[in-house]
């Protein structure tokens, strides 16, 4: 089966809109350690700079209840950081819903229905300034 690209524009925007089929508030939804640990990644990060130690940390989430290793600790903020720093945490490959008062993008006319030329690439009418016209 072949898909196209508007059914994949369409699937898109059909996924945007779906919810869960049980609902489940933040407050109660079961989180990995991995998941906790980037959660709590700026906060954690400001108490190192603070002054606690990686070890410390662990012995604070372990108060809390969630069991990590001080190797995994900072593998889990390493990749946290990381993710920051390039922008990874947001998706870009699937849009948000359209709200109802988004204007559609202006589309400027073709050069053939405002009657202006076409310019060339290349040819007689480089500007005056272009490294070909002073050879």
């Amino acid at each position: 089966m072949s898909i196209t690209a508007s059914q994949l524009k369409e699937i898109r925007q059909e996924f945007a809109h779906l919810k869960p089929a049980t609902v489940t508030l933040d407050g109660n939804r079961a989180m990995t350690v991995k998941q906790a640990i980037f959660a709590l990644a700026p906060t954690l990060e400001r108490m190192k700079k603070r002054g606690f130690d990686t070890q410390e940390l662990v012995e604070k989430l372990h108060e809390k209840g969630i069991e990590v290793k001080a190797q995994t600790l900072t593998k889990y903020l390493t990749e946290a950081r990381r993710l920051k720093e390039s922008g990874k945490a947001k998706r870009q490959d699937t849009p948000r819903p359209a709200s109802t008062t988004a204007k559609a993008p202006a589309i400027p006319p073709s050069p053939a229905q405002n009657n202006d030329k076409p310019r060339p690439l290349w040819g007689p009418n480089l500007p005056p300034d272009h490294p070909q016209n002073h050879r």
